[in-house]
């Protein structure tokens, strides 16, 4: 006759299992990283994009237009190439650099800087005056890593009774 002893209840053994699978998210959670830097090293995590001025004459319609603003970025990889994004007024996305036919990449600071002359935006059914987010982006992957706003304002030969929108100061 032969006897089989278990060394461990059934109970036990899925306490067991419980644990270590417990365990193994714990794991997971505390050497998973929260920020949203990429093993290539291309977002650091403090990058940053300026435009200046933030708002901008913009005369909808206008044929083209010599209207410029300055986009300035910071804090980007050396090196790290980047494409700078405007949504006209359908919400459909305009490379910048590519208009002014920029090649846009970080220099060894990790900076860029370039200026954006409006010219054909301005026609009718492409842009319009709104408040829009010019947007960094990896040319990679299509993630955002920094935005700026910019305020499209029909400045100068705006009707006098005309109706000013609120994201314009005039």
């Amino acid at each position: 006759m032969i006897r089989t002893y278990s060394l461990m209840s059934r109970r036990v053994a899925f306490f067991w299992i419980a644990a270590a699978l417990l365990a193994g998210l714990a794991l997971t959670v505390a050497l998973s990283s929260t920020q949203s830097a990429k093993a290539d090293g291309h977002v650091t995590g403090t990058e940053t994009l300026v435009v200046t001025p933030t708002e901008a004459d913009f005369e909808p319609g206008k044929r083209k237009s010599k209207t410029k603003v300055w986009l300035y970025g910071s804090g980007f990889a050396p090196g790290q190439s980047v494409m700078v994004l405007v949504a006209d007024q359908h919400g459909n996305l305009t490379d910048i650099g590519a208009l002014e036919k920029q090649d846009v990449a970080a220099n060894d600071d990790g900076a860029f800087g370039f200026d954006w002359t409006f010219g054909r935006f301005t026609r009718k059914g492409v842009g319009g005056e709104s408040m829009v987010s010019v947007i960094a982006v990896d040319p990679a992957t299509f993630d955002t890593i920094a935005t700026a706003p910019l305020a499209l304002c029909n400045l100068k030969k705006r009707k006098e009774d005309a109706k000013v929108p609120d994201h314009c100061s005039a």
